[in-house]
C-alpha cells in the first residue's frame, strides 16, 4: 500500500469565528427556509413549555419540585437520545429525519391537546407528553444544527449560529406571550392544539425543501452502534470539543435555575397569574434577542472566552435578583439580563463546536454539545427544585447564583479559544490501495505502519508532533495508536495504528481534512530518507484451529 503524499493546495487561513455579516446566511434560500422552519418549531416548543409548566403549577398538591421536574422531563430525552439522534443524522438522509422529528412533535402536541380539552390531563400524563416533546427536540436539534455546515460556507457559520439564536430567542419572546394569553382566556388545551397545527406547518416547509445530493462516496453507511462509538471517540480526542462539553454542562446547570423556578416565582413570590409569568419568560427571550442582534459587533472586540466569562457573571447576577425581588418589574429586568447572558454563552459554545467539527461527524459532535447543555439543565432543574421545596425559592436561587461563580472559576482553564480553528475542508486520500488479494469489508483488524527516518537530534520535536498525529488517527476511528523506536537504528521510528476492519480503514482515509494533511506534511518534513516513509498495511489472518 502506497502512501498518498501529494501536496495540499493552499486553502488560505482558517475561517474566523468573528461575525462579519450576521445576515449573510439569510440570503441563501435553503438556509432561509430552514430558518423559518426552526422559528416555527421553536415557537411551538416555548408555547408548550409555558402551558405545561403553568398547568403543573396550578394542579392540586403541586410543589416547586414537580414544576421543575416538568422541565427535567422535557430535557432528559436530549441526554438519553441526542447522541443516537446525532449518529442517525450523520448516516441517513437528514431532511427525511428532520421531517420525521416534526411529525413526532405534531403527534405529541395533538395528544396533549386532546387530553387537556377532555379533562384527562393528569400530572402523570403531563410528564409523559413532556417526555415525548423532549424526544422530538432530541431528534430535531442535532440534525438541524449539523445541516448548517452543509447549507452555508464555513466563514458564515458564526453568522448562522447568531441567526439561529435570533430564531430561538425571538420565539422565546413571542411563544410565551401567545401561550399566556391563550391559557388565560381558553385554557392550556388550546395552546397544545395550536402547537400541533404550527408543527404541521413546519412539516410543510420541510417538504418543500429539495436537498442537494450528499458528496459521493463508494462506501456504505456506518453501522449505528459503530457510529456512536466513533462519535464519542472523536470527542475524547478533540480538546476544543471537550472544553465546550465541560463548560457547557456546568454553565447550564447553574444558568437554568431562574427559568425552571420562574412559575413558582410568578405564582408565590409575585402573587401573579399566567399572563405575568409568560411575560417574564418573554423578557428572557427579549434579552437573548437583543444579544443576538448585537453579537456581531461584540465578537469583533472580545474572544469567545471573554464573552463566556462576562455572560456567566451576568447570568449569576440575574439569578440573584430573581431570587431576592418581589417586584415584577425588577424580575423582568433580571430576566432580560439573564437572557442576554444565556444567548452569549450559547453562541460561544455553538461557534466553538462548529469550528471543531468536520462535516462527517457534525451530527454526533453537536449532539454531544446539546447533551452537555441539557443534562446540566435537567440535573439543575432537579437540584434547584428540591432545594426550593426544602429551603424556599429565594434560598435556592441565591445558592445557584453564588455557586455559579465557583463553577466559572473551576472551569476557567478549559479555553474555547486557543485551540485554533483548523481547516476542516475534506482532503481524503485519492490514490487507490493496491491489493494482492481481494478483501471483504468486514475483514480485520487492519494494522497500518509508517516508517520514518529522523535526525536523532530532532527526535524530541518529532515525538511532540506525533502526539497530534495520535489525536487525528484516533478521532478518525482508529482503535489504537502507538509509536516505536528501532533499538538497532537511532533514527528509525515506526508509527502504528489499528482500524477495526477494512471498511473502517477506507473510511479513515476518506475522513482526512486539510488540517490533518498539514500535520502529515509536517511529519514528512522530519523524514530524511531518500524515499518517502515506508507505509505497509496488514489485515488480520485467521489461524486454523485444531492440532498443528
Amino acid at each position: 500500500m502506497k502512501r498518498d503524499t501529494s501536496p495540499v493546495a493552499d486553502a488560505g487561513p482558517p475561517a474566523s469565528a468573528t461575525v462579519i455579516d450576521p445576515w449573510a446566511p439569510l440570503r441563501r434560500p435553503v438556509f432561509r427556509l430552514l430558518w423559518i422552519t426552526a422559528l416555527t418549531a421553536n415557537i411551538c416548543s416555548w408555547m408548550f413549555e409555558v402551558a405545561a409548566a403553568w398547568t403543573m403549577a396550578t394542579m392540586p398538591d403541586s410543589t416547586p419540585l414537580l414544576v421543575a421536574l416538568v422541565q427535567t422531563a422535557a430535557t432528559a430525552p436530549v441526554f438519553l437520545l441526542a447522541l443516537p439522534s446525532g449518529a442517525l443524522a450523520d448516516i441517513i438522509d437528514r431532511r427525511r429525519y428532520l421531517i420525521f422529528s416534526q411529525c413526532w412533535v405534531t403527534a405529541a402536541s395533538l395528544l396533549a391537546g386532546v387530553l387537556a380539552v377532555s379533562g384527562a390531563l393528569t400530572g402523570r400524563w403531563l410528564f409523559f407528553v413532556a417526555f415525548l416533546m423532549g424526544c422530538g427536540l432530541a431528534m430535531r436539534l442535532p440534525t438541524y444544527q449539523s445541516l448548517m455546515q452543509e447549507v452555508v460556507p464555513r466563514d458564515e457559520i458564526a453568522g448562522a449560529v447568531v441567526l439561529n439564536g435570533v430564531a430561538l430567542n425571538s420565539s422565546r419572546a413571542v411563544g410565551p406571550v401567545i401561550a399566556g394569553a391563550i391559557v388565560a382566556s381558553a385554557g392550556a388545551g388550546q395552546v397544545f392544539l395550536l402547537n400541533a397545527l404550527l408543527s404541521a406547518v413546519a412539516v410543510y416547509f420541510l417538504l418543500r425543501w429539495r436537498r442537494d445530493a450528499s458528496p459521493a462516496s463508494n462506501l456504505p453507511s456506518e453501522r449505528f452502534i459503530g457510529a456512536i462509538r466513533v462519535g464519542i471517540q472523536f470527542a475524547l480526542h478533540t480538546p476544543a470539543l471537550l472544553a465546550v462539553l465541560a463548560r457547557g454542562a456546568v454553565c447550564s446547570f447553574f444558568g437554568g435555575a431562574p427559568l425552571v423556578l420562574l412559575p413558582v416565582v410568578a405564582k408565590n413570590q409575585l402573587q401573579a397569574g399566567p399572563t405575568t409569568y409568560s411575560l417574564l419568560v418573554s423578557c428572557f427571550g427579549l434579552g437573548a434577542l437583543v444579544l443576538a442582534l448585537v453579537l456581531g459587533r461584540v465578537r469583533r472586540r472580545v474572544s469567545r472566552d471573554q464573552l463566556l466569562a462576562s455572560a456567566w457573571t451576568l447570568s449569576a447576577a440575574a439569578t440573584a435578583v430573581v431570587g431576592l425581588s418581589s417586584s415584577a418589574y425588577a424580575v423582568g429586568a433580571a430576566m432580560v439580563a439573564g437572557g442576554f447572558g444565556w444567548m452569549a454563552a450559547f453562541s460561544a459554545f455553538q461557534v466553538a463546536a462548529q469550528m471543531a467539527l468536520p462535516r462527517w461527524v457534525g451530527g454526533r459532535g453537536l449532539a454531544l454539545v446539546l447533551m452537555a447543555l441539557w443534562v446540566g439543565m435537567a440535573f439543575g432543574g432537579a437540584v434547584w427544585g428540591q432545594l426550593a421545596t426544602k429551603a424556599g425559592v429565594a434560598t435556592s436561587l441565591l445558592t445557584a447564583a453564588v455557586t455559579s461563580l465557583v463553577g466559572l472559576a473551576a472551569t476557567w482553564r478549559l479555553k474555547l479559544d486557543g485551540h485554533g480553528d483548523g481547516d476542516l475542508t475534506p482532503s481524503p486520500y485519492r490514490r487507490a490501495v493496491k491489493l494482492a488479494v481481494p478483501l471483504e469489508p468486514a475483514q480485520g483488524p487492519v494494522m497500518v505502519t509508517v516508517e520514518y527516518l529522523i535526525d536523532p537530534g530532532r527526535a524530541v520535536d518529532f515525538l511532540k508532533l506525533m502526539q497530534a498525529s495520535r489525536r487525528t488517527r484516533l478521532r478518525n476511528g482508529a482503535m489504537s495508536w502507538a509509536i516505536f523506536r528501532d533499538v538497532a537504528h537511532a533514527g528509525r521510528y515506526v508509527e502504528q495504528f489499528i482500524d477495526e476492519n477494512w471498511l473502517a480503514h477506507l473510511r479513515h482515509r476518506e475522513r482526512v481534512t486539510a488540517a490533518e494533511r498539514a500535520i502529515e506534511n509536517r511529519k514528512l518534513a522530519f523524514h530524511v530518507g531518500e524515499r518517502p516513509p515506508l507505509v505497509k498495511a496488514f489485515v488480520g489472518a485467521d489461524v486454523p484451529k485444531g492440532p498443528g
